[in-house]
């Protein structure tokens, strides 16, 4: 989506549907297979068939071209091609851009963003051993708190991150050493990451964010363009920590109300356990003024 006009935005929707329609097989929607195909996965047909519309509607939706749709029709497409809760977010984000504004509201919206409100910021700093932080619309970085920095490190100490978690995961060569499943946290946060795109479109700073990523990591130009998405609130992360060592961490994703383009994320370590004494340690000597490693470890 490295181009966020209206025709592009309509392009886009085009090839997400044809990629997940390409991944069912007949039998998987109970469908008779019939005679050989020459290509694997459904059909526009017979995606049409299960979405109850017709054929020449769903090819012109497919082929990019301009097309009035409403919700029960998308929420027909959603179960046709078993879109699970990300991708049917990402599916109506994409084919409502034009109602929502595409080329303003969202974007504006999104710029409100950058000012985490007094009341939030008061409750991220108040989380003394648990790593919180609070991010926009496109996973910019807009506040954390000691216990995060202590873990992960200052993000502006990473000059390839520009204020950025996504470049900072794939362009920073200190967090492949900090996360031990590199791989699987940097698929996941890139498949967000095009979720979070799909929402607010109209803002060109992401089609120059999508361009430099695909430029600079092959992984990220390669995983991108398989175009899944990932929306789960609540997780796992496994942290290598240059002084306190290995830290296991259960994470919550949590949306802000009042500002509804933010997210805040709190990280816990298990009550009792090894990663929580563990974590106590380098919180308090990261309070008390230490040596930060982990920013130390990017250089």
């Amino acid at each position: 989506m490295e181009d966020l006009t209206k025709s592009s935005v309509r392009q886009e929707l085009a090839v997400f549907l044809a990629s997940r329609r390409a991944r069912l097989s007949p039998a998987d929607v109970g469908l008779h297979v019939g005679r050989r195909r020459r290509v694997p996965g459904l059909r526009r047909e017979e995606v049409a068939v299960l979405a109850n519309v017709s054929q020449a509607w769903y090819t012109r939706l497919e082929q990019g071209r301009p097309i009035n749709v409403s919700v029960p029709v998308l929420d027909n497409i959603a179960r046709a091609l078993r879109l699970d809760n990300g991708e049917r977010e990402y599916l109506f984000a994409l084919a409502l851009a034009g109602d929502r504004g595409a080329n303003g509201a969202n974007a504006a919206n999104a710029a409100n963003a950058a000012n985490v409100s007094p009341a939030i910021a008061q409750m991220v700093d108040a989380l003394t051993y648990a790593p919180a932080v609070v991010y926009g619309p496109t996973w910019d970085v807009l506040r954390y708190n000691a216990a995060y920095a202590a873990v992960f490190g200052r993000i502006e100490d990473s000059p390839a991150a520009h204020g950025n978690v996504v470049r900072e995961v794939f362009l920073d060569p200190s967090r492949r050493r900090l996360f031990p499943d590199w791989e699987s946290v940097a698929r996941r946060l890139l498949q967000a990451f095009r979720l979070s795109l799909g929402s607010h479109v109209g803002d060109p700073a992401n089609a120059d964010a999508v361009r430099d990523l695909r430029d600079r990591s092959a992984e990220f130009r390669t995983w991108w363009d398989e175009r899944n998405v990932f929306d789960a609130p609540q997780g796992r992360k496994l942290v290598d920590h240059p002084i306190a060592g290995r830290l296991e961490f259960d994470h919550v994703a949590v949306t802000v109300t009042d500002e509804p383009f933010t997210q805040m994320i709190v990280y816990t370590a298990e009550a009792g356990s090894e990663s929580e004494r563990r974590l106590h340690r380098v919180v308090d000597a990261y309070r008390a003024g230490a040596v930060d490693q982990v920013s130390a470890s990017r250089r």
